[in-house]
Order: C-alpha cells, then structure tokens, then sequence
C-alpha cells in the first residue's frame, strides 16, 4: 500500500507535468509556423510586376515563379530586366520553320532562356480573406488582391502595395507543376480569340519639334493582335502573320520555349515588321525586335489559359539610347 507521502509525491508530478504542458507548447511553433492554407488554395502563381514611369529610364520588370508551402512559406524564382543594363537578345536555339513565309530561330531577351540567370527569394505570407501579405527575408513586401477564376481552377492576383518600387503588377496561379507544360498543338488549338490582352509598356513618341516624348501604353479588353497560330515544323514553336492592305506580310509573329528543353513552362514571344528587315537585306530581322518572355497559365483541370509576361526589348542597335527602348508587363489570358 502506498504511503501518503508517496501518493502526495506523484499529486504533484503529475500536477506539474499538467502545468508544464502549455509552456512546452508555447516554446514550439510560433503561431505563424503553422499550416496555412495557400492563397484560393493554390501553390503556384505566374506572376509579371514593374516598376514603370512615363518620366523614367531605370525601368525594370520582373517574371517570377511563386510557390507557397502551406506552412506559411513562400519562394520566388525571378528574372528581371532593366534599362539600367542594356540587355541583348539570344537564341533560344528553336527553329520556326514552316509556320510563317520566313523561317527563323527564334530569340528572347538574354537570361530568359536558362535557370542561370533567375535570382531566388525566401519569406513568409498571410492569407486574410481576398488580401495577401509577403514579407521577404530581405525585409522587402508585397501586398496582393485574390480573386478566383475559372470555377476556382485557377486563382488571379493583382498589385495593391509593395516596397519594391513596383507600379503594376499581376499574375495567376493554380496547382500544376512548373515542369508541366502545355505543347504548341494544344496551344494552337485554344480560343484565342476568348483571351483578353492586358498590358502597361514604356514606350517612346517621336515628333521632329518636341524629339522623344516617353509613355505608359496601356490597353485591355480586347484580344491580342493575333488569334490563330499555326504549329511549327518541329511542334514545339508557333508561327503567325500579319498584311498590310495591299496584302503584303507586315509582321512576323513567333512562340517558341524560352530554351531547348519543354521541361517547364516558360515561353517567348518574338515579334517584328518585315519592312524593317528588308530595309536590312535580311530575311530574319536581327535589329530592335520586341522580345517578351512568358510563362503558361495552366488551371488545376489541364486547361491552357495564356500567358503572363513581359517585354524586355532593349535597344541594342541604334544611337538613341534607351529612347528605343520598349519594356512593361502584359498578360494574354482568357
């Protein structure tokens, strides 16, 4: 038989160990270490942001994969571009034949075209209703608007606040893979008609009295320019073309993966007006072309719903410096 003494004894361990519970507790995980639920329930968002200023020319954008863990972590891998460095053009080392009335190897604004060049950012991030919150480990934040799309098989984002500098910024997220890709048939086969083209560039106007007179050219709502893409000869590029009335070729339209492999979803789109190559005696134009890096928008269902990029079209051949220049965020998506 148990003495009191003894019994008293274990009382009390077990009275301090019942005591000792909520203070062990609370040395664990900090209340925002623990598991939170993704923005709209999603983990990767393609998102496009810049910083953009009529009365600038250190403009800079920037396209970045976003993945959230739902222990309240969140990463990004980026690429950005600046007038700031004068960024040339490079081969992605794909071929467009047989799509257009001129076969071409398409390029993209250099860096787009490997993981080389992309920069990586840790933090944190908050979901409180439609509002996201991230705070970077680098003390840097954003602040995001939610809303859901297509039945809530994918999510849309749009730029409220940032400490970055940015003046626009906007994305869309699911959970497909970034090593999922949708292939140029399936991308020729949408309705692009159906998709919207949303965009903010930093362009210049050119007048004999006034010189060069830079600008924020905005437009939305309406399709892009071309909404019938033909597949490549080798499948993995998109080729399209644009007349003029008298029926001539005007522009030359390329898709094509930001490098050789498919592995992941990053694209390009490079465009350019005939006129200024035959100016040149060439049959791809190799001067000011417009480069824009993208990545896919895929919903949770598989379904292709455009793009997310940027314009990265440096001037890299003529002497009026960054008055050449043309470079903002867009979207095509539907």
């Amino acid at each position: 038989m148990r003495s009191f003494s003894t019994t008293l004894a274990a009382f009390g361990l077990a009275a301090s160990l019942v005591m000792a519970a909520p203070l062990a507790m609370a040395a664990g995980k900090p209340p925002d270490a623990r598991p939170t639920r993704t923005p709209l329930g999603k983990s990767n968002f393609a998102i496009a942001m810049g910083g953009l200023r009529a009365d600038s020319t250190a403009n800079w954008v920037r396209l970045g994969q976003y993945t959230f863990s739902d222990d309240g972590t969140v990463s990004e891998q980026y690429w950005q571009w600046s007038q700031l460095t004068r960024t040339v053009r490079v081969s992605t080392g794909n071929a467009a034949a047989g799509c257009t009335e001129r076969d071409c190897v398409v390029p993209t604004a250099a860096g787009w075209q490997s993981t080389e060049a992309s920069l990586l950012l840790e933090g944190r991030y908050r979901v409180d209703g439609d509002r996201l919150h991230i705070s970077w480990e680098d003390g840097q934040w954003e602040d995001w608007t939610l809303t859901s799309l297509a039945k809530g098989t994918l999510a849309g984002v749009e730029l409220e606040g940032n400490s970055l500098g940015a003046t626009h910024g906007f994305g869309n997220g699911s959970n497909v893979s970034w090593t999922t890709r949708v292939p140029a048939a399936k991308v020729a086969a949408a309705d692009h008609t159906a998709f919207t083209h949303r965009y903010y560039l930093w362009k210049t106007a050119y007048s004999a009295d006034t010189g060069y007179t830079p600008y924020i050219d905005h437009g939305d709502g309406e399709p892009f320019w071309v909404t019938h893409w033909t597949p490549c000869r080798d499948r993995r590029c998109l080729g399209a073309q644009t007349h003029a009335p008298d029926g001539t070729v005007r522009t030359m339209y390329y898709i094509a993966p930001a490098g050789t492999s498919v592995e992941n979803r990053r694209d390009t789109l490079w465009h350019w007006r005939t006129n200024l190559a035959d100016a040149r005696g060439e049959i791809c134009y190799t001067g000011n072309s417009h480069v824009k890096p993208m990545l896919q928008v895929i919903g949770d269902d598989g379904r292709f719903h455009g793009w997310v990029g940027v314009e990265a079209s440096l001037n890299q051949t003529t002497q009026n410096g960054t008055a050449d220049d043309d470079i903002g965020i867009f979207r095509i998506t539907g």
